[in-house]
């Protein structure tokens, strides 16, 4: 009778350790589901994408031309000193979509004093443009590179000299700025040499009468 007591109370410990196995605690599929989960939040997953509107900054000093080069749309500082004797100038050069703007200071023609000279390049036409004494006085040339229209004598800074640059990349493109502006009648000198500063113009024969 003893020996029954001691089944009886041994057989209602391993039921009721199995109910709680079965029924009452966590299986062991539970605990490594949980286990998972927290693995995975503990996890640090980059899903960081590069900010588009971040402009990146670089200087140096080179040509317009190998800025144009880059292939990027930028927003630059010029700063061109022609020589040791001559005042430096200074503006503003902008690229985008294979078009130039630049905005320059440079001496006025009586080298009394400075005025502001500006370019736009696009469409194989080159637009060159100053105001002197209150007239706006306006340049074409068209068919051609930009450094070829550039170096041609009528832009404030020949396209393949040196120049020190402070750029910043252009990621907010303002395109407007690349319109020829219409206040300005501008005289086409494609096929003729001379220069805009010194005011000193020359007809090529080939071209005719200017």
């Amino acid at each position: 009778m003893k020996s029954v007591g001691i089944l009886l109370v041994g057989s209602l410990v391993v039921g009721g350790f199995a109910y709680y196995t079965l029924f009452a605690g966590p299986s062991l599929s539970d605990v490594a589901s949980e286990r998972t989960r927290d693995a995975a939040s503990d996890a640090v997953i980059d899903v960081s994408t590069p900010d588009p509107t971040k402009r990146e900054a670089f200087a140096g000093s080179g040509s317009l031309t190998n800025l144009f080069a880059r292939g990027e749309s930028l927003e630059c500082q010029i700063t061109y000193i022609p020589s040791p004797l001559e005042p430096e100038i200074t503006g503003s050069f902008f690229i985008a979509d294979n078009q130039i703007r630049g905005d320059f200071l440079v001496p006025t023609p009586d080298l009394s004093g400075q005025m502001l000279s500006s370019l736009i390049y696009r469409n194989d036409t080159i637009y060159v443009w100053s105001e002197i004494d209150g007239e706006q006085y306006g340049f074409k040339l068209t068919d051609a590179s930009f450094a070829d229209q550039v170096d041609s004598g009528v832009s404030p800074i020949p396209a393949n000299v040196g120049v020190q640059y402070d750029c910043l990349t252009w990621p907010n493109i303002d395109r407007t700025i690349f319109e020829p502006p219409s206040t300005v009648l501008f005289t086409d000198l494609t096929g003729v040499t001379g220069s805009l500063e010194t005011g000193t113009i020359y007809e090529d024969p080939e071209v005719g009468e200017f």
